[in-house]
């Protein structure tokens, strides 16, 4: 259940016994969601992509459980995921847990490694078909999703070179169809992770369900809670695994059950109790007896 090393997980729901035990017996719940590719479907670009209706309203219905601290945590700016998720009560965490706060940003050192990088990048990536630049201001991300293989093959070596004598002040984070340049002082969404515990109820069972390379991190740092990736298999420190959004939405509304069952549990307990409430025994008799048995003893 705490692999140390990639393996290539189960689904989730082939464990579900195990994993609805674990869910009803733990005092609180810390759900951490990645929000592209894992709580919705990837689209060819960022703007596109936002929350339904109904997706909104499940959210919402954890957020507001007692037993359920609720937090969406991206790649995206934190003004930006909180925008396009949109569920008051949820705690939104931007830059892969970086910007915890609208507005937060890197160093003023880092910001100008960061604007000349990006320039110098830009610069020998015009004009290839399919691949584009977005600045999210302390992080920036080459998309190569539009572009064919041969494209691909080409930026990929033109971003290796441009960037490589920049390291160790920043870093390349391959993930899917994009290169995200970070600087080092952002530590990933592990860090960011264990950072926001410390702050909730303790004990707390963490959940994080993430579909890519930067939610590796998150994974290492909790061996031993439920942790799964989205997406098709592939070895990851993850323990479980989901196939698709869809299937992240069907384990959400199994959890917002699993929650209820927990709750009516101790009312149905207690209204038992009110409904058979145990007889008093008196002093000296002997239950079972009947009263002409106790007349002619």
């Amino acid at each position: 259940m705490t692999p140390m090393q990639e393996t290539t997980p189960q689904s989730l729901f082939d464990h579900w016994p195990t994993v609805r035990r674990r869910l009803r017996a733990a005092p609180h719940l810390a759900v951490f969601l990645d929000f592209d590719g894992s709580l919705v479907p990837l689209r060819a670009r960022p703007d596109q992509v936002w929350l339904d209706d109904s997706g909104q309203r499940l959210l919402q219905r954890l957020a507001l459980h007692p037993r359920v601290t609720l937090v969406l945590i991206s790649g995206r700016r934190r003004a930006d995921l909180r925008k396009r998720v949109n569920v008051p009560g949820a705690r939104y965490l931007g830059l892969h847990g970086f910007e915890h706060r609208d507005g937060h940003s890197a160093r003023p050192g880092t910001r100008r490694l960061m604007h000349v990088a990006r320039r110098m990048l830009a610069e020998r990536l015009r004009g290839l078909p399919g691949i584009w630049i977005e600045d999210k201001g302390p992080v920036f991300v080459a998309h190569y999703r539009g572009a064919s293989a041969t494209t691909t093959r080409r930026a990929q070596k033109i971003v290796r070179e441009t960037l490589d004598w920049l390291e160790p002040d920043l870093r390349v984070l391959a993930g899917r169809k994009v290169w995200e340049v970070l600087p080092r002082e952002l530590r990933g969404k592990g860090v960011a992770v264990c950072r926001l515990l410390e702050e909730l109820p303790r004990p707390a069972l963490s959940i994080f369900i993430g579909d890519d390379v930067s939610d590796e991190r998150a994974f290492a740092a909790l061996r031993g809670e439920l942790t799964v990736r989205v997406g098709r298999p592939r070895r990851t420190r993850a323990h479980f695994r989901l196939r698709n959004p869809a299937e992240v939405r069907t384990f959400l509304e199994k959890l917002e059950l699993e929650m209820a069952a927990r709750t009516a549990a101790p009312r149905d307990n207690a209204r038992r109790r009110r409904e058979h409430p145990k007889r008093k025994r008196i002093p000296g008799s002997v239950e079972g007896t009947s009263e002409s048995r106790l007349r002619g003893a």
